[in-house]
């Protein structure tokens, strides 16, 4: 497999996450593309442990990947509920954890898309 930057999704998801006013701090979070995995998902969300996170020195605590293979061929509308998705699973404290698919948060992400979709210029 191989990897790169996203500055692509990382622009989309601080659009989102000012304009639902999700208050993560996406300094911490790095958002990258990769290539050649054959996952079924479209992106996902992992938490750097704490002792990666300490010996790396690493401010870094969240990492959001998308699938090159299947994110970069979907339309804008479901490249940003992807990234809404994503962003749902990283809690407002910040501490490390994930959020599962029973928040709450989770039932609303089509209208959140739709939301952040008409207050931005983002397709």
């Amino acid at each position: 497999m191989k990897f790169e930057l996203a500055p692509d999704v990382k622009k989309t998801a601080e659009t989102v996450n000012l304009k639902l006013d999700l208050g993560l701090d996406l300094e911490r979070v790095e958002f990258i593309r990769s290539f050649g995995s054959r996952s079924r998902a479209y992106a996902r969300t992992l938490a750097l442990p704490s002792q990666w996170r300490y010996i790396l020195d690493s401010r870094k605590i969240y990492i959001v990947e998308v699938i090159s293979e299947k994110f970069d061929r979907l339309t804008c509308e479901d490249r940003v509920y992807i990234v809404v998705h994503e962003l749902m699973h990283i809690p407002n404290g910040m501490r490390g954890g994930l959020r599962n698919h029973s928040y709450a948060g989770f039932r609303r992400i089509r209208h959140l898309t739709r939301k952040v979709l008409s207050e931005q210029e983002l397709c």
